[in-house]
């Protein structure tokens, strides 16, 4: 064969190599872009689109703590179109690892296949692609040495993925306020709902071409878009504050023998809230208030259980999860009793309808009003100034005043201070209030809420209102909004005025006086130092509502209003005097019997501890310096109350 020859049968080689090449491409191009009818159904099938879920933000308290945050953990999943066949051997393995009930992971699977046989069958009747099942959730996330172990197993059609798992450092110390997060990475309650939108970020996706196998081939450039992270955000509760709290509410329900409690602190300056905690005790022996249905008749002379009721009636009895119990900080209205008593006063002193040193006919603590109710006081005297009246908590002198009133004026001023509405506080459950309407108001009302009946607020509701009182020079007399995240200067508090300045500070100064009788009852909390900061605050005593019945049922008797002898105690405080830092309200919900047998079941004897120890402990740890000096240093100096 010669040279020419042999060059000839090369070029034609290479050509013909080349025109199969271009036939190929042109056919594949013909095939991508206009492909023959009875193929064109299938375009589009070997195609498949990833999604990358994005990382959910973290959750920290004021001081950059940890208080939820996301990492990943393998889970088995399981591909039932090549699962073993038969799956039972292989089931009670895969079940033995992950430590669940193969019956239930069985059902799972074997559901699936079954299924896809179906499918196939279907299929081949109809002859079009069968529709397989590739993908079945096996459990919860493992932990590292159980995913190596189902990993070593070598079940065919068993994997391993990475799914994201919330964790709570902070759960025991902030249960009901975090929430949880959804199967659907959401959050369903508390701050993991509050601040969803902030905390989610978005979902990445990708378009890529896979084999017959269903592996992945190529990714198209430009078609990738990665998650983004969601936002990190940071909460203004400090966890060593919420710490010292929930060691103090819990000290006070035990010395009490109550049924619960409630603390929310503050922030007076900003309105951030610092701590907020709800607990619930488990008393054996409590009675269900009974119900009827709605539609079945009252049997007359019925008479209901004697005995201690349960007045919280909580969900959270061990079923739900700590997380998914309901916050009664923001969600559970209570009668504040005397602890309303000073908005009465510095609406009554403002409008200059009494002075404070204007005398009142406390009729020695026993009367009756104009229309027949009768009235009584603890502290019983013939006569108290108007600033005695708020300082021995008169209920004789207030309504007295109250009376002074017109209806509208008081009631818009109950309203004015926030009272019948929510806070906004950023919790999705919270609750607005009740105050009576101006058409139902009456001289009862009028008599009522100018001691703290007859209106149901929230601990956070009353709080947000005693700022007016806890804020300095001209803030004094403004309130704010409570938040549970951080002011930052570009989102400063907004203060709104309900009283003047002067009479904001007559008030408190009466308060410091009302604090100083409390504490004379706290013996067994002084410390060895004595106090060191000087508190001002109202206590208010009164009985528990029963509230409506649930929807669809009512009670066995016509008129059930009050529990009979069971009370919520509490007080309302802010300290130091000058330049108040912190304020709080603490609810002991129903005192024991045996508190209410000597009396001591007042806000003053239960509730104010507790709001003592909780501002002592945390102004020393927020390193707040003492306004009251030990009596060896103390000599003259004394602190300047507004009279």
């Amino acid at each position: 064969m010669n040279a020419d020859r042999v060059k000839l049968m090369s070029r034609a080689l290479v050509v013909g190599c080349f025109l199969v090449f271009a036939a190929v491409i042109g056919r594949v191009a013909q095939l991508q872009f206009q492909p023959d009818e009875q193929l064109g159904d299938h375009v589009g099938l070997r195609q498949s689109v990833r999604f990358e879920e994005p990382l959910r933000g973290e959750i920290f308290d004021r001081r950059g703590r940890v208080i939820a945050a996301t990492r990943f953990a393998k889970r088995v999943f399981v591909d039932p179109s090549r699962f073993a066949d038969p799956p039972g051997e292989a089931i009670v393995v895969l079940a033995g690892v992950l430590g669940m009930d193969p019956g239930e992971v069985g059902q799972r699977i074997v559901s699936r296949m079954s299924a896809n046989e179906a499918a196939a069958l279907a299929a081949t009747e109809s002859g079009e692609d069968a529709k397989v099942i590739q993908y079945v959730s096996i459990g919860d996330p493992l932990d590292p040495d159980t995913a190596e172990q189902v990993r070593g197993l070598g079940l065919s059609g068993v994997h391993l993925e990475d799914v994201p798992v919330r964790e709570y450092p902070a759960m025991e110390q902030l249960a009901n306020l975090l929430g949880l997060v959804g199967t659907e990475n959401s959050g369903l309650l508390g701050f993991e709902r509050a601040f969803d939108t902030e905390l989610t970020g978005e979902r990445g996706e990708g378009a890529y071409v896979r084999d017959a196998k269903r592996r992945p081939l190529w990714i198209e450039p430009g078609t990738w878009k990665p998650a983004t992270a969601g936002e990190d955000v940071r909460m203004s509760i400090d966890l060593e504050l919420q710490r010292i709290a929930m060691e103090e509410l819990h000290r006070g329900i035990m010395e009490a023998d109550a049924a619960g409690g409630r603390l929310v602190m503050a922030d007076p300056a900003t309105g951030e809230v610092l701590a907020i905690v709800d607990l619930v005790r488990d008393i054996p022996g409590l009675i269900k208030m009974p119900m009827i249905p709605k539609d079945q008749k009252r049997v007359p002379g019925y008479e209901l259980p004697v005995g201690r009721y349960d007045t919280i009636n909580d969900p959270g009895d061990g079923l739900v999860h700590p997380a998914l119990a309901k916050n009664r900080c923001v969600e559970h209205l209570y009668e504040p009793g005397s602890s309303f008593k000073p908005f009465i006063w510095a609406m009554i002193t403002e409008m200059g309808l009494a002075t404070p040193d204007e005398e009142f006919n406390t009729e020695r603590g026993l009367w009756h009003t104009s229309y027949g109710r009768r009235i009584e006081d603890v502290t019983q005297r013939d006569v108290m100034t108007w600033r005695e009246v708020l300082v021995n908590s008169s209920n004789i002198g207030m309504i007295k005043a109250a009376e002074r009133l017109s209806f509208q004026q008081i009631h818009d001023k109950v309203l004015e201070l926030g009272f019948g509405r929510p806070t906004r506080i950023g919790l999705p459950t919270e609750s607005a209030g009740a105050v009576t309407s101006m058409k139902n108001w009456s001289k009862y009302t009028q008599t009522s809420i100018a001691f703290g009946h007859e209106v149901g607020v929230t601990p956070v509701q009353i709080l947000r209102a005693f700022g007016a009182f806890a804020r300095d020079d001209d803030l004094a007399g403004t309130i704010v909004d409570l938040r549970l995240t951080g002011v930052s200067p570009n989102e400063p508090a907004v203060a709104k005025r309900v009283f003047g300045p002067e009479v904001s500070m007559i008030v408190r100064g009466a308060l410091v006086e009302v604090a100083a009788k409390a504490e004379a009852n706290m013996a067994n909390s002084l410390g060895e130092s004595g106090w060191r900061y000087t508190m001002f605050g109202k206590s208010g005593t009164a009985d528990v509502p029963v509230g409506p019945a649930p929807e669809g049922m009512k009670y066995p008797k016509a008129r059930v209003g009050y529990f009979e002898d069971q009370y919520n105690s509490s007080f309302i405080a802010g300290a130091p005097f000058e330049n108040p830092r912190l304020s709080l309200i603490v609810v002991i919900d129903d005192p024991g019997p045996e508190r209410i047998r000597k009396r001591h079941h007042y806000g003053s004897w239960v509730a104010a501890p507790v709001a003592r120890r909780v501002l002592e402990r945390s102004l020393e740890y927020l390193g707040v310096e003492p306004d009251i000096l030990p009596e060896s240093d103390a000599d003259s100096e004394e602190i300047e109350l507004y009279n």
